[in-house]
């Protein structure tokens, strides 16, 4: 078990190596280039998200069909969290989101291929979403850990890097359903899923000729899956061998079980019930995007010179408002305002835990420790989804909301008592190699 102040050594010592270097224009290029293949991939994600379903639909007219599809995409992130962190770590990270962007762009490309093909039958769709979700995930993984290098290196904080992933993602959510509905207009359910493929390819092409990265990867004895199980389990180890990290992942569990049912469970009852009209699920949806989009870009600008435990616990705070405002509402408006309230003030939050992590996470095992805080916090997601379900046809729409909101406040209150989580704030030996880097 490694102590955590252990941890802040070795990650410092990572980003220490690159003390006299200055930042090249190449450095400087690297994370423009990272962010825009987080873009490009995340918008492919949303695509697949949308097209594959409604291809499913189209196809089999079957709404059962649609929703086992749907499930297939979902289980593996838990498999691929905690086994493709561990593969990447392996094979490097460079190499590792190349690798997973053009396998995920072929699972989605053999889609349409078969069925023009006039081959393409019901347990191929189950087996190419599962795999698509299942390769995508180390990917993710793999970007989020070249991060406190290439961030050294162009002398920049790691906060704003962050947030300018997380608006890759967060743009990607606002865009890429809206682009998936204009491309199956135009080019057909089939015809855009090679454009989802294509995205794929083009973000593995940025990776692979715009960033440099030393190939890193960890060297072992072992192999095959015992291997990776041993790797994983490392993974787990690691952030549980100190109290901080420990409760990250707690509340990173709560936060999720309510966010996970919000908009594919939640929303769409609330809105008929209340509104009865689907528009105003759009309008709830563009809130909560535009909220999200101003605050992380607002935490970028100004949240690297400011406090973070202070903003954390605001965050926590406001979310909370916003979640209760959602089971008393009873105006389209209010509901707006609490969805935009939700987005804006939780938007620092992933930034916090992406942050922390790389400050006290060695580099070499960035990849697994990523992964098992990914399969961590989608433990609860496929519960959260079915309690959902069956608590709006036991209660309606509003309790279930008003418990969401509730088990919410649990995270909060557990954020204000919990004297560990003070340590959010950055680690002084790191940001003294930070601004060793940026002179």
């Amino acid at each position: 078990m490694v102590a955590l102040d252990q941890t802040r050594t070795d990650a410092t010592n990572v980003l220490a190596d690159n003390r006299d270097e200055r930042p090249a224009r190449r450095d400087r290029l690297a994370i423009p280039a990272l962010i825009a293949a987080q873009a490009i991939s995340s918008i492919g994600n949303s695509l697949t998200a949308i097209a594959i379903p409604w291809f499913v639909l189209a196809t089999t007219g079957s709404a059962a069909r649609t929703g086992m599809v749907a499930f297939a995409g979902t289980v593996p992130y838990i498999i691929a969290g905690l086994l493709g962190g561990a593969i990447v770590d392996r094979l490097g990270y460079k190499r590792s989101s190349v690798i997973s962007d053009l396998a995920s762009g072929v699972t989605v490309a053999m889609i349409p291929t078969l069925h023009f093909l006039d081959l393409l039958q019901f347990w191929h769709l189950l087996v190419l979403a599962f795999l698509g979700a299942l390769l995508d995930v180390p990917g993710f993984v793999a970007r989020n850990a070249m991060v406190p290098r290439l961030s050294s290196r162009a002398g920049g904080p790691l906060e704003r890097t962050n947030a300018g992933m997380q608006i890759a993602l967060t743009g990607s959510s606002v865009l890429g359903p809206a682009l998936a509905g204009i491309l199956i207009a135009t080019l057909g359910e089939a015809s855009v899923l090679y454009v989802d493929a294509a995205s794929f390819a083009l973000s593995a092409l940025i990776i692979g000729t715009l960033i440099v990265y030393p190939h890193i990867a960890r060297v072992s004895e072992q192999t095959g899956l015992a291997a990776a199980l041993s790797d994983a389990r490392d993974g787990v180890r690691f952030f549980l061998s100190g109290p901080f990290l420990g409760k990250v992942i707690f509340i990173s569990l709560l936060a999720n079980f309510v966010f996970a049912p919000l908009f594919s469970v939640l929303f769409p009852p609330y809105v008929k019930e209340l509104f009865g009209n689907p528009q105003a699920l759009g309008f709830l949806g563009a809130a909560f995007g535009a909220g999200s989009l101003v605050g992380t870009i607002a935490y970028g600008a100004f949240g690297p010179r400011l406090r973070r435990y202070p903003i954390f616990l605001a965050s926590m705070a406001v979310t909370t408002v916003g979640f209760w405002l959602l089971p008393w509402s009873s105006s389209l408006a209010i509901s707006m305002l609490a969805s935009l309230t939700i987005g804006l003030a939780a938007a620092p939050l992933n930034i916090f835990g992406m942050t922390c992590i790389q400050e006290r996470v060695p580099e070499e095992m960035l990849g697994r420790v990523f992964g098992a805080l990914l399969a961590c916090a989608q433990l609860g997601a496929p519960l959260a989804v079915l309690a959902a379900g069956f608590g709006i046809e036991a209660f309606g729409v509003r309790v279930p909301l008003a418990v969401a909101a509730a088990i919410f406040s649990l995270a909060a209150i557990f954020s204000f008592a919990s004297p560990a989580m003070r340590e959010i704030e950055r680690s002084p030996s790191f940001q003294s190699v930070m601004n060793g880097v940026s002179e």
